[in-house]
């Protein structure tokens, strides 16, 4: 399969690094482009495949088995599919697909198509500091960040990490920096990819 007219951005990394609004700012500059995140893949919280945390009486949605990401594959090909062809004779724009999510380079066959791969880092306390004023549904229960968010985020580090083939290709940003400091490297690297 030819993902040669369109370029595949994916941006991942730790929660409340500034994905979601990476990718969106990036999807308000580039335009014709796509988007797509993982949140939007969830299963619904009563879904049998969750894994229960029984200490908490909570499920964990801190890995790849508490979203379809079959699902998101399948969407994701539906939309290189409806790509038109590259026509020699003109010369068309690529178009950009960009694909966000925390769990996105845990997942291969997502990951293997990406052709810049981006993942935001933070420390845990400045983790925690962003993560305590948001609102979730289902909410956070008490706990729930020091014994599943952090520790599975580590988890999920550690495997793309020794990963050769994909931690050689993934670029790692400290989620701190100034976003729109971010924002204007990720763009000039996709800009230059698409000129």
């Amino acid at each position: 399969m030819s993902t040669k007219n369109l370029l595949i951005i994916g941006i991942s990394g730790v929660t409340c690094s500034g994905k979601s609004t990476l990718a969106k700012e990036l999807h308000k500059k580039l335009s014709g482009s796509v988007i797509l995140h993982q949140d939007n893949y969830f299963l619904p919280p009563n879904d049998p495949r969750h894994i229960k945390i029984p200490e908490l009486n909570h499920n964990n949605w801190e890995i790849l088995s508490s979203v379809d990401m079959h699902k998101m594959y399948l969407d994701i090909l539906k939309i290189i599919e409806s790509q038109p062809a590259e026509n020699k004779s003109k010369k068309k724009s690529k178009q950009v697909l960009i694909l966000e999510g925390f769990l996105l380079f845990g997942y291969k066959p997502i990951s293997d198509l990406c052709d810049l791969k981006y993942f935001l880092t933070l420390t845990k306390e400045e983790c925690w500091e962003r993560r305590k004023i948001r609102t979730y549904d289902p909410p956070d229960v008490p706990g729930y960040f020091d014994k599943v968010v952090w520790p599975e985020y580590l988890k999920h580090l550690l495997k793309i990490t020794k990963d050769e083939h994909a931690y050689t290709k993934i670029t790692f940003i400290d989620g701190s920096m100034d976003k729109e400091q971010i924002f204007h490297m990720v763009l000039t690297k996709i800009q230059e990819l698409l000129s």
